[in-house]
């Protein structure tokens, strides 16, 4: 089964995948596979959110398409084989005869389904199946300039072990199957600064090690010449965090909440007695 490897964290924002899309769908009739994209679609879109808080903000982006479910509630809510899987896994909308039948749309927990008001349909990335049938790429793989994303083998992945990034899915948690392989997807991160006591200087070298309260996973990072350390792509979830330093008397912050990114602020520490 043909199906996208996204790498999120490649992902540069410069929505040239968008742009592609729109190139390829609008206006053109691809019937029946699709028919032409209609206003304020985006069949492959970047999802931006904000991570941390204070000085310590982050963006992190998610390239969010069909994720061609293995248990596709667009699937089940159709009629009338108005929606249907392709032998290749792509799932599929027909033009004609989804007319009318907005279902389709709502019972898609990504919200990755659009309606198109002027022709009654709902619609969605069919991964350019036009182009797969060609032998061609999707349009949206050709226009990444980092690699970002890439039309796959499902098969060749079944097994990540050997990866050196594992394969993840999005939101896995819906129970829909998702089919869209990712990797480098955001996680939470754990940053902060370290300083005296009177917090009139910064203190670089200091031992930051944070332990997941409940995993046992632990993370280990020293602060830089400013005083300032990140622990990245910590596993969600409530943290002790050490902080050691020559000189220093130990510190340690229980119950610290990093189940999104955490911003610890200015930690101080004090000389050993």
């Amino acid at each position: 089964m043909k199906t996208l490897l996204i790498n999120a964290g490649k992902c540069i924002d410069c929505r040239n995948c968008q742009t592609a899309c729109k190139d390829e769908f609008c206006d053109n009739d691809w019937s029946p596979l699709a028919a032409p994209q209609g206003p304020r679609q985006y069949w492959i879109r970047i999802v931006n959110e904000e991570a941390g808080d204070g000085d310590r903000v982050r963006m992190q982006r998610v390239p969010l398409v069909c994720q061609q479910c293995a248990d596709a509630p667009c699937l089940a809510a159709a009629a009338d084989g108005a929606a249907y899987r392709r032998a290749d896994g792509v799932v599929i909308f027909d033009p004609e005869k989804a007319q009318g039948q907005r279902a389709i749309m709502d019972a898609c927990p990504y919200g990755a389904v659009y309606w198109n008001e002027a022709r009654n349909i709902p619609q969605k990335c069919t991964l350019c199946a036009h182009l797969l049938d060609a032998g061609r790429q999707p349009r949206c793989v050709t226009a990444c300039p980092t690699d970002a994303l890439r039309l796959v083998d499902a098969a060749d992945y079944a097994d990540d072990a050997l990866l050196p990034q594992p394969i993840e899915r999005l939101r896995p948690e819906l129970g829909t199957g998702p089919r869209v392989l990712y990797q480098d997807l955001p996680r939470p991160f754990i940053a902060g600064e370290t300083c005296t006591g009177d917090g009139a200087a910064v203190l670089p070298g200091v031992k930051v090690t944070a332990t997941h309260q409940v995993l046992g996973r632990v993370y280990e990072a020293v602060t830089d010449e400013f005083g300032d350390f990140s622990l990245d792509g910590v596993e969600p979830g409530y943290y002790a965090i050490a902080f050691e330093g020559a000189g220093l008397t130990r510190k340690t912050l229980s119950n610290m909440d990093a189940r999104e990114a955490l911003n610890v602020g200015s930690v101080r520490l004090y000389p050993l007695a």
